[in-house]
């Protein structure tokens, strides 16, 4: 048996498969990036989430694909957590980014983009990354990410550059307020995941103006940062998965469209199509 994860900066999802890629159960914890979780504390979300079956022990190989494991240094102690806790399995880990461009493309070739609380992308040749964008987190990077959409939302609020009905409406409908929206960016833990929060509120407004510039805008910088960055862009098929990408899918095209780009795929469940992968390459 099998087990697949998907960790983000908020969740990982998990499913458990037979020896042949059929699906056998499922569950969720919270995001298990090694950056910010101790082996003590992986080792507890799991075993407080796990299912009672199939029994861990019996697990053959485990496929964790998340953000911050990009780096063989930073994941050592996740990769001991996993071990620890799968203790026959044989551990594979591998970045987030990978485990979205294989999702997409499986065994062909193309750009693979994030865009969710955070932003990468990526060119893939078919089985590894060959050329990635430079990710600097939401403080200094990750345009067109839903922390970026949320710095530019929060900053036109804060600054009086929205509409007076507008800013009412945030105030009614998300009780932000000055001090509570400075509080939760520099107090409190996890600003980006805050940030993000804020796009509900324009998915749900979006057919104001001044909201569907901020979507452009950050779109417009994604692009910029992240696609045109690479020779001959414009040759490859585009990707995407990330929950910002699937709920402004419109604006999203008509930005690539700009850049002549067009035709854009987007996957809704990468670890699902990471099975299909991992069975076409014989689990490995």
């Amino acid at each position: 048996m099998y087990i697949f994860a998907d960790s983000g900066s908020t969740k990982t999802n998990w499913i458990v498969t037979n020896s042949k890629g059929g699906i056998i159960n499922n569950f969720q914890t919270i995001g298990l990036n090694p950056y910010f979780v101790t082996k003590e504390r992986i080792i507890q979300v799991i075993s407080e989430q796990y299912p009672t079956e199939p029994d861990p022990l019996i697990i053959q190989k485990v496929f964790f694909y998340g953000s911050g494991c990009s780096s063989q240094d930073n994941h050592e102690h996740l990769r001991a957590a996993l071990k620890e806790y799968f203790f026959n399995a044989g551990i594979n880990i591998f970045s987030d980014m990978l485990g979205t461009a294989r999702a997409i493309f499986k065994n062909s070739t193309g750009i693979a983009a994030i865009i969710g609380t955070g932003t990468n992308s990526c060119i893939y040749n078919g089985k590894s990354i060959s050329h990635n964008a430079i990710s600097l987190g939401y403080i200094l990077g990750d345009e067109g990410s839903g922390a970026y959409i949320g710095k530019l939302f929060a900053k036109m609020y804060l600054e009086k550059k929205l509409e007076p009905e507008l800013t009412k409406k945030i105030l009614e409908e998300t009780g932000a307020t000055h001090s509570s929206i400075l509080s939760s960016i520099y107090k409190n833990p996890h600003p980006n995941r805050y940030l993000a929060g804020f796009c509900i509120f324009i998915k749900n407004n979006i057919q104001h103006p001044q909201l569907q510039e901020i979507i452009k805008i950050s779109f417009s910088k994604f692009f910029e940062k992240y696609v045109k960055i690479y020779p001959d862009y414009q040759s490859y098929e585009l990707g995407f998965c990330g929950s910002i990408a699937l709920n402004f899918k419109e604006y999203l095209d008509e930005t690539a469209a700009m850049y002549g780009m067009k035709n854009l795929i987007y996957i809704n469940n990468p670890l699902e199509e990471l099975i299909e992968y991992h069975k076409a390459n014989n689990f490995e």
